[in-house]
């Protein structure tokens, strides 16, 4: 007979450990499942800000979160897409809107016939046939009708200020039930692959059936059962190995979409707020020098900083098993992307929605665990090839980082997709 899980106990610090308490408490705590919350010290900075993805949305409704008390608390702006410049030489700026791209005509995809089309002389850029790129570039949302329906599908994403966010996920969180400990850890005990419990700083020890590791790079929980090089390394492919961050003053107009655009030693997004501007760049270290990202900044940007530059490294790369035993690596902890593309709480809330489904069933015995882990590894491999596409693909030329990651060997699961989409104009969804 199944022992249910009883209790919860999540360890970890900011958006990853609060959403991850707020996801279980909303999805578990009417069935009795207790969870309780081990706060890490934060590593948050007022500069800071999470960039979202459009999946946000669903995911902010799940937890009960009312998206316009939301954005006005966290200083919130929506995002119609991101704008792409100087990634492709000379050649135009793109953008990538939330939205799909023309209709399909004969059971035939859209972008055959441009595809067909440019072959033959069109001069017109594929986001034109995207009603959401058109509403993005002026400013302005798709109100949907019968007869927008049939070729878009619009939508978007947020950017919002991070401390502000993560004390509405706080409020939320304990007016849901949740049990939360501000506290450091001592030392953590396990046996035989699992953790039978962690002790605090104050002596206070935390057992649980099941726990989360949402401590980031530190992996205060899941480094004690995870096996020699089950992290991964995606540095050759994802060659930013900082990230640079500061506050400017608030764009006027706001645009509808982020800028990303790409400088000689990385990248640098533009990510309006209300009340002030985010600027945000990952670089190597190895193409400027610690003195010169600040000034860099402001001559890309044209806004003036306000406020220190906060730097920190960045290590892309996953672990190949999130979940060990009874522990399970949520966020960051789990993988960690270059911040490029909105998906800083991305593969968060991927790894919730699929715990959230695959929630084990016995305390004693996960064979969830071989499941997730094999989903998991999947879709971070996905969102990777996606990332590295930028680099790989890339038309700047005569620059050290950008030549080398033209010529670096592509990911196998990316250069499949690479080959068949110069062969038929397709990409292959996984």
């Amino acid at each position: 007979m199944n022992e249910p899980v009883a209790r919860v106990a999540i360890v970890g610090r900011d958006a990853a450990a609060w959403l991850s308490a707020l996801a279980l408490q909303r999805s578990f705590g009417k069935a009795g499942v207790q969870v309780e919350l081990i706060e890490l010290p934060s590593a948050l900075r007022p500069q800071d800000a999470y960039i979202t993805l459009p999946t946000q949305q669903a995911f902010h409704r799940l937890l009960g979160l009312d998206e316009t008390r939301l954005l006005r608390a966290a200083s919130g702006l929506y995002s119609l897409g991101h704008r792409f410049s100087n990634w492709s030489g000379a050649d135009a700026p793109f953008l990538h809107a939330y939205d799909t791209h023309g209709i399909s005509l004969n059971y035939v995809d859209f972008l055959q016939y441009w595809l067909k089309a440019r072959a033959n002389g069109l001069k017109v850029p594929l986001e034109d046939f995207s009603l959401g790129a058109a509403a993005a570039k002026q400013g302005r949302f798709v109100i949907f009708n019968d007869s927008t329906q049939a070729f878009s599908k619009a939508t978007y994403g947020y950017n919002l200020a991070a401390i502000p966010y993560l004390r509405t996920l706080g409020q939320a969180a304990l007016g849901g039930g949740i049990r939360h400990t501000v506290a450091d850890l001592r030392s953590v005990e396990h046996q035989d692959g699992r953790i039978r419990s962690v002790t605090l700083a104050d002596g206070r020890e935390v057992v649980a059936d099941l726990y989360l590791d949402a401590s980031g790079a530190e992996a205060a929980l899941i480094r004690h059962l995870e096996p020699a090089g089950n992290f991964e390394s995606w540095r050759r492919w994802l060659p930013c190995d900082r990230l640079a961050v500061a506050s400017a003053p608030p764009l006027d107009p706001v645009p509808a979409f982020n800028q990303v655009s790409a400088f000689r030693a990385g990248w640098l997004g533009i990510y309006p707020l209300l009340g002030r501007t985010v600027l945000m760049a990952a670089y190597a270290n190895t193409e400027i020098s610690p003195q010169n990202i600040a000034p860099t900044i402001m001559a890309l940007s044209g806004l003036r900083i306000q406020g220190d530059t906060i730097l920190s490294p960045i290590e892309p790369g996953s672990r190949r098993q999130h979940w060990i035993g009874n522990c399970v690596a949520i966020g960051d902890t789990a993988a960690s992307l270059d911040p490029l593309d909105a998906v800083q709480l991305h593969l968060l809330h991927t790894g919730l929605s699929y715990l959230v489904s695959m929630f084990p069933v016995d305390r004693h015995h996960m064979p969830e665990a071989s499941v997730f882990n094999r989903k998991m590894e999947s879709h971070c491999i996905g969102v990777r090839d996606y990332q590295a596409a930028h680099f790989k693909l890339n038309r700047r030329f005569g620059e050290p980082l950008w030549d080398e990651s033209r010529v670096q060997e592509a990911p196998p699961t990316l250069a499949r997709k690479l080959r068949l989409f110069s062969a038929r104009g397709i990409v292959a969804l996984e």
